[in-house]
């Protein structure tokens, strides 16, 4: 297990300037120093050279990095943002010690879909390391003996399923999260979360997960997605994953975990500039936006032919009746949001809909 750790961010990023400040100065000193040490030759009267500077430099740069990490999982863990000292226990010691565990976890993972790691480290031999049982365990119930969908004796399924909800309460970690994912790579993401998220529940819901220890795996794999994301820790091949992945993927990615709202946003406006599939239903996007009111008040007012297509097809699906009219209200109340952008959201609304939908005036 990891620390108990309070931090403001605010200042904390204060500081990261601040060493960013002193890592320029270190940086273009540096080279003069350098060149007139080998102009003196012999007659340079110092002993260490520019050793300390870069070893100065190498002190903000690492100290940078773990405070950064700090305030990202800091901020991941508090479900509510506060202004002032954030705390939070810690599922991992350090950024390096998250990385590990999770490239153990994606590994079990991986040799259970009988696909090789995309991760930059070959799978270890055995799984050990600081979070012990978890991990330990991931490694051992993977084997490699692989035979008729069986991994080790077990179902591969079984053994995948482990090995995620293993994973789950570790995902806040983002250097976590992003190490899961860049290990397992966009296409067994692809294949594990269409398949985890069906064995959760009959279609994407809100309550996708049930509450008598059911399947977690596609829920974790979302969160982990969400919480890489607004850390800005996913490469450009996860954005061609979001705008391209078959819709039920895409639908359970937004609706198993909620996602920050620029990429609820462009889940929407990529499945909705589609040809719809046959049965596709609305409803899932509905319920993401339904919680995430602001992100649905900027698709009303910033893709007002998406949005149209949007309010369209829930105004034919009864089961959007609820969740719509709820999300309607909450991007469009008095003072939800910046006022043009609502403005904007709220003509989007009237000329999309008309008189198909009554929005009630709570």
């Amino acid at each position: 297990m990891g620390e108990f750790v309070g931090i403001d961010p605010r200042w904390a990023q204060e500081v990261i300037r601040r060493m960013e400040a002193g890592k320029g100065v270190l940086g273009r000193t540096r080279p003069g120093l350098d060149a007139a040490i080998d102009e003196a030759g012999q007659d340079w009267a110092g002993h260490r050279g520019t050793t300390a500077m870069r070893r100065a430099w190498e002190f903000y740069h690492e100290s940078q990095q773990d405070l950064k990490w700090r305030v990202d999982t800091l901020e991941q863990l508090v479900p509510v943002r506060e202004r002032g000292m954030l705390t939070g226990a810690f599922p991992f010691g350090s950024e390096t010690e998250a990385v590990l565990a999770a490239e153990r976890t994606a590994h079990a993972v991986l040799r259970a879909l009988d696909q090789p790691a995309t991760g930059a480290r070959a799978a270890p031999e055995t799984a050990t390391g600081a979070e012990g049982g978890d991990d330990q365990a991931d490694g051992e119930e993977a084997g490699d003996d692989q035979a008729d969908g069986q991994v080790g004796g077990e179902e591969a399924g079984d053994v995948m399923e482990r090995a995620l909800a293993g994973a789950e309460g570790k995902t806040g970690d983002p250097a976590y999260a992003a190490a899961l994912l860049a290990t397992l790579g966009p296409d067994a993401f692809t294949r594990l979360l269409s398949e985890h998220a069906a064995s959760d529940t009959d279609g994407p819901a809100e309550d996708a997960v049930p509450a008598d220890g059911g399947p977690v795996g596609g829920r974790v794999l979302a969160e982990a997605f969400a919480s890489a994301e607004r850390t800005g820790r996913l490469g450009d091949a996860w954005y061609e994953l979001v705008d391209s992945a078959p819709a039920g993927v895409l639908a359970n990615l937004v609706t198993l975990a909620g996602q920050s709202g620029a990429m609820l946003n462009r889940v929407a406006t990529g499945l909705l500039g589609r040809p719809p599939a046959p049965g596709w239903s609305p409803r899932a996007l509905i319920q993401a936006y339904e919680r995430d009111p602001l992100a649905f008040q900027q698709l009303l007012a910033e893709h007002r032919d998406e949005a149209r297509v949007l309010l369209d097809a829930a105004a034919g699906d009864p089961g959007c009746a609820e969740p719509l009219a709820s999300a309607v209200h909450e991007a469009l109340k008095p003072g939800a949001g910046v006022d043009g952008l609502r403005e904007r959201a709220w003509r989007s609304v009237v000329r999309g809909l008309g008189a198909t939908l009554e929005i009630e005036d709570r």
